[in-house]
């Protein structure tokens, strides 16, 4: 850890008045004897399990000042022997993940500092005299949370392929797939010139649907059954609705404004949770062209990738069968959450590095010839690692925010935002600008400039991923709408629709600031105008809503912001 860091840390936690996700303090006047220090070593276990952290021995609670009689040489005695795998009687974490041991100087006391990486091979981390069951920590806030069997089983398997897609389904068999389906995906087989159907011999086999005692696989009955809840009765999506942004709202009685419970195979069931949704969200009219479409506030697209990543990805171990995938729909925002963390050490940052790196392999492989009926083209999944990225280019040119991805040792949610063209306030004050009839770079465009005070050929080029030139055609046309104008070349801002100010009044508007209240005689020395003739500009100014007065006109207090 660098000075500088240390530093930065420390400070966060005295304001805080507590320690954090990132980092745990404990004062240690005393060193535990033989080895001891049972929460030291589930911080260590809980920080391992998660993203990493901070173990600072030598600090005190709430400030976070040096304590004294800290001894930091037997602290760094005891750490070591503990972490010592040679030594199999003093280890006391098992596996033992990457760590440091530093000691800083802090306001004249010397502490040390622990830093521990997540873990790089299979876990989970745990305090060995409790035993992996009860020895083994997540970091939560402040608190080192025990491990669940489910936390416990993903960690024991991040970095292992598994195979659970792969297991026979007892008293299944062939009479249980669609047949329908099966024909679908059979001649999208064919016409793609697989070899499976043109070989001799059972291609239900072959293609891991039907095992060699006849039962069904996980994968066959999930892809291409009929009913794949008589043998695994919770593997649905639940899709519910809320009133508020938060499930059960303080002062309502209503629960859901909107509930359904999707089954089916894994087609069935995304194409029934998309209808669900629809039902759900707002719709826009966008012209292109002279054509019109009707468009949902957040892409079909993002819904449809995210809905697939979450059949295709999730634990189907069963440890996870009585899991749903959840999609719960707020005012603000879509969660959707599977069960199952991310496979293969994959983390949040490198989602969109377009690499696929499925869980289940046998079902990533028959998704990608399931076809998707209706208007709709291609297959359920991919599986080639572009999804993602898709996801966070159609979000932002669209105008929302990049989906954000919070992933827990044994589930990932995926955050999708309403706020954006059609947020209430912000789709009304579109159409008093541009009429009903807009389009999503037009739109964006005004919002930049709204929430900024300006907007760039640049900054539209990197909502919407066109080219600049075209953006800069766009905002042009919109100052020849009057919508827009330039404050300066390449800059537009909202057009106001008051008359230009006079040499006059823009000279006070600039002695005046948004932080700082000013007097009309602060004002005057900074001018050099007369209080009198102040006053008509000070109204004008006033009138026109660029400038507010602290007080009312007979006040002696009465001062003046811009607005």
């Amino acid at each position: 850890m660098e000075r500088f860091e240390l530093d930065k840390h420390i400070n966060r936690l005295r304001k805080a008045g507590k320690d954090d996700e990132l980092v745990e303090v404990k004062s240690w006047s005393q060193v535990p004897k033989g080895g001891g220090a049972k929460s030291f070593w589930e911080s260590f276990s809980a920080f391992a399990n998660t993203n990493g952290g901070y173990i600072v021995l030598g600090l005190r609670e709430p400030d976070f000042i040096p304590v004294e009689g800290f001894n930091p040489h037997k602290s760094i005695q005891m750490i070591r022997a503990g972490l010592n795998e040679q030594d199999r009687d003093a280890l006391k974490l098992d596996p033992v993940p990457e760590h440091q041991i530093e000691t800083f100087k802090l306001e004249g006391s010397e502490i040390v500092v622990v830093t521990v990486s997540p873990l790089e091979v299979n876990g989970p981390c745990f305090y060995i005299p409790a035993g992996i069951n009860n020895g083994s920590f997540k970091r939560v806030g402040d608190e080192d949370r025990k491990l669940n069997h489910r936390e416990i089983y993903e960690l024991q398997n991040r970095f292992t392929p598994v195979s659970t897609d792969k297991a026979p389904v007892p008293g299944s068999s062939e009479a249980d797939l669609d047949e329908q389906l099966l024909h679908a995906f059979k001649q999208r087989l064919i016409e793609s010139g697989s070899r499976v159907v043109s070989e001799q011999g059972n291609w239900l086999r072959k293609k891991n649907i039907v095992t060699d005692s006849g039962t069904l696989t996980v994968a066959g009955l999930l892809a291409l059954g009929e009913y794949p809840q008589q043998f695994f009765p919770r593997v649905f999506i639940d899709v519910a609705v809320h009133p508020g942004n938060e499930k059960s709202p303080v002062g309502t009685t209503v629960r859901f404004d909107d509930r359904q419970i999707c089954e089916g195979n894994l087609l069935d069931m995304v194409k029934e949770a998309m209808s669900a949704i629809k039902r759900n969200l707002r719709v826009r009219r966008v012209v292109d062209g002279l054509s019109g479409n009707d468009v949902l506030e957040i892409p079909e697209e993002v819904l449809r990738e995210a809905l697939a990543n979450a059949v295709l990805h999730r634990d189907y171990s069963k440890l996870s069968l009585s899991e749903a995938i959840h999609v719960d729909i707020y005012k603000d925002r879509i969660d959707i959450t599977s069960p199952g963390g991310l496979p293969n050490g994959k983390r949040p940052e490198t989602l969109t590095d377009g690499f696929s790196v499925p869980r289940n392999h046998m079902l990533s492989r028959l998704l990608m010839d399931i076809p998707w009926s209706g208007e709709v083209s291609g297959v359920l999944a991919e599986a080639n690692g572009t999804g993602v990225p898709r996801m966070f280019n159609l979000m932002k040119e669209a105008g929302l925010p990049a989906p954000k991805y919070v992933v827990d040792i044994a589930t990932v949610t995926v955050e999708l935002s309403r706020h954006g063209l059609m947020d209430n306030e912000n789709h009304k004050w579109l159409v008093e600008k541009l009429g009903p009839n807009f389009s999503n770079a037009e739109g964006i465009a005004l919002i930049l400039a709204k929430e900024f005070g300006t907007v760039t050929p640049k900054d539209l080029r990197l909502q919407t991923g066109h080219d600049s030139e075209d953006m800069r055609a766009l905002l042009d046309t919109l100052v020849a709408k009057e919508v827009l104008q330039q404050s300066s070349p390449g800059n537009y801002q909202i057009a106001s629709s008051a008359p230009p100010l006079s040499e006059s009044e823009q000279l006070v508007l600039d002695a005046i600031n948004q932080s700082t209240p000013v007097t009309i005689r602060q004002i005057s020395q900074a001018t050099g105008k007369s209080t009198a003739s102040l006053r008509p500009l000070l109204r004008a100014l006033i009138d026109a809503n660029l400038v507010t007065a602290t007080a009312p006109p007979s006040s002696r207090n009465r001062a003046y912001l811009k607005a």
